[in-house]
């Protein structure tokens, strides 16, 4: 049954077949009046074929609708790769050239907003996964045979034998880097269904943790400097906040994007008039300026807003009120923090619905295998990243649908992170990087998963799920660049073969001796590393199993956690461990000292005291001092 509501403006009526969306903001079709749509005082109801139900904004008859799209049922949803025809409709009279360059142009927008989003997505919600290399796996995943470095088993234990203390529930809220206000969708029209805030100053700073972060995603970067530029005329490093929303419109069309920034430095009027261009228009309550398909709003010498001209209206409607945004979007922003480096906030499976024609191939595969990992349980993610000198900080919250509890939520939530390095294993394997140190990088994949399931502490509240994973700052730039070095590896790899069993690239064979092993000369760089990490991360660079005896440790008044702080570039593995050991000496208790046991039949490495060492009857070894 539909329901016509009448506009008070010039009294056409607007069929709406939806009740639920009531109370919501509307526009008509014929005089583009914006108005709450609110039930008549009398119905009139008459019976109408059934259409694919949608929530939006009315637009004039022939101009593109912002709408948000129910999902078909599985089997309508487009598979991988399928065809979508993309090719814009031209007037009487254009010809092929014009054809061409109208395609060219939408195609060009397409994969702006396809990279952008991706890359970030990837880097937010599959990348945070691709830390800890320095690890080194202890237990073989049942039925995986090892591939030299590619598709290494995962490590077991727990966070703690990592070097990671565990986040309490009640400790949450003490250890957030940040303490920010929650996020606005202020000059945003309606519908928003994808929002991306990001501190671009910040992360532009130079000899700081963002710029080191971008270095190791220079493409993103890139891209993300071209994209403020053409919107704003400004560099990454002018604006001190930024806010990108994806509006999407009917299936098959590409979404609108509205975006605010916030300048580091207040801009004169005058020239921010000349940036921008465009004529004033004076149709609405607040000057709005026109440039082509684009509507300017400057709110102040700081602040900037745009969108296209068709809703600009809505842009001015939320400089003091704010439109809605639906399926849970609204009620995650009030858990945000603007103070964060990067938020992002989505609906899985409004994505997954324009997927196919919203991103490039490359990318399309990640983004629809990443919606289906949060699955038809999570109507609303919001997830957001921090880094400094000391902490790399990760929080996430999911919002349930509704008929899902958020204490089953959190639970098929853990089970998906612990199955996740075996998964990737399995995928793993099937890649051949032909760069051997892209392939060592890539090949750790599925243990440097591990490290981050068993960092990351979950939670439930009425009608979502928080998830917390603190790590090392080293995490940032090791994510950064193993995820583009996997992203890339992925769109040439074929799933559907057989796992590799041989390296794809000759490696120089190690040394048969250990003795010969320590002598192979590896860079460090701890910061604050566990002792246990440190000597993990030697293991796996000389490919030699370092055993620690924790209860000799103990006894010695030694702990797995010591920190350890040091730098060196192409320096002998031996004399690595020697600067970790020579912290612990005392000269005046020997006994008490701690020592490193070669053991060559074994083909290992064990770190005691000379005490225990002694009772065991083992041979420290000598170190050349």
């Amino acid at each position: 049954m539909e329901i016509h509501i009448p506009c008070p403006k010039c009294g056409r009526e607007l069929k709406l077949r939806d009740r639920s969306l009531l109370g919501r903001k509307g526009k008509c079709p014929k005089c583009a009046h914006a108005f709450v749509l609110e039930e008549p005082a009398e119905v009139e109801l008459e019976l109408a074929e059934p259409e694919p139900k949608a929530v939006g904004r009315w637009l004039p008859e022939g101009g593109v609708a912002s709408t948000v799209v129910r999902p078909k049922p599985a089997a309508e949803i487009p598979k991988f790769g399928a065809p979508v025809s993309n090719i814009p409709v031209l007037g009487d009279g254009e010809g092929a050239a014009a054809r061409l360059k109208a395609l060219q142009k939408k195609n060009a927008k397409r994969r702006n907003v396809g990279m952008v989003v991706g890359a970030i997505v990837v880097l937010a919600v599959g990348g945070v996964s691709y830390y800890a290399v320095t690890n080194t796996p202890r237990k073989p995943v049942p039925d995986q045979q090892q591939n030299a470095d590619l598709g290494k088993a995962a490590p077991a234990g727990n966070a703690e034998d990592h070097g990671i203390e565990l986040v309490g529930k009640d400790e949450v809220k003490s250890t957030r880097p940040t303490k920010g206000e929650k996020i606005e969708l202020q000059f945003i029209p309606f519908g928003t269904q994808v929002m991306i805030n990001i501190r671009p100053a910040e992360l532009w700073q130079a000899q700081s943790r963002g710029e080191e972060f971008r270095y190791c995603i220079p493409p993103l970067a890139a891209l993300i400097e071209k994209t403020f530029m053409e919107y704003f005329k400004r560099k990454p490093e002018q604006i001190e906040e930024a806010m990108i929303c994806l509006i999407p419109g009917p299936q098959g069309t590409l979404p609108e994007v509205a975006a605010v920034i916030h300048l580091v430095e207040e801009a004169k009027k005058s020239q921010l008039l000349e940036d921008f261009g465009g004529m004033r228009v004076e149709d609405y309550d607040y000057p709005v300026y026109i440039s082509g398909e684009r509507a300017y709003l400057i709110a102040d010498q700081k602040t900037v807003a745009v969108c296209s001209r068709a809703v600009a209206g809505e842009m001015v409607s939320a400089v003091v009120g704010r439109n809605p945004a639906p399926d849970g979007i609204d009620e995650l922003l009030p858990l945000t923090d603007r103070d964060r480096h990067f938020t992002m906030i989505f609906v899985p499976r409004t994505v997954r619905l324009h997927a196919a024609f919203w991103f490039p191939e490359n990318v399309k595969p990640f983004i629809l295998q990443t919606c289906n990992w949060f699955g038809d349980e999570v109507e609303s993610a919001a997830w957001s990243l921090h880094l400094d000198e000391k902490s790399f900080y990760s929080e996430m919250f999911l919002r349930t649908t509704s008929g899902i509890t958020s204490a089953n939520l959190e639970r098929d939530t853990r089970k998906k992170l612990s199955k996740l390095p075996y998964e990737l294993l399995e995928n793993v394997q099937k890649m051949s990087p032909k760069e051997a140190g892209k392939r060592k990088l890539i090949g750790r994949l599925p243990k440097m998963t591990e490290v981050v399931s068993l960092a990351s502490k979950t939670s439930h509240e009425a009608r979502y799920v928080h998830v917390v994973t603190p790590l090392p700052e080293r995490a940032a730039p090791n994510l950064a660049l193993a995820s583009i070095l996997a992203w890339d590896e992925s769109t040439r790899t074929d799933f559907t073969k057989e796992k590799t069993t041989k390296p794809t690239t000759d490696e120089p064979k190690l040394p048969d001796l250990i003795a010969d092993r320590l002598k192979m000369k590896i860079d460090f760089d701890f910061r604050r590393t566990p002792l246990q990490d440190a000597f993990s991360y030697i293991a796996g660079e000389i490919k030699t199993t370092i055993e620690i005896d924790g209860d000799a440790l103990k006894a010695g008044g030694f702990t797995k956690n010591m920190p350890q702080n040091f730098k060196e570039d192409k320096l002998a593995a031996v004399d690595g461990i020697w600067k970790i050991l020579e912290r612990y000496q005392d000269p005046a208790k020997p006994t008490q000292s701690m020592v490193m046991v070669v053991d060559e039949a074994n083909k290992k490495i064990l770190i005691s005291t000379a005490a225990v060492a002694e009772q065991q009857k083992l041979t420290p070894y000598v170190f050349k001092k």
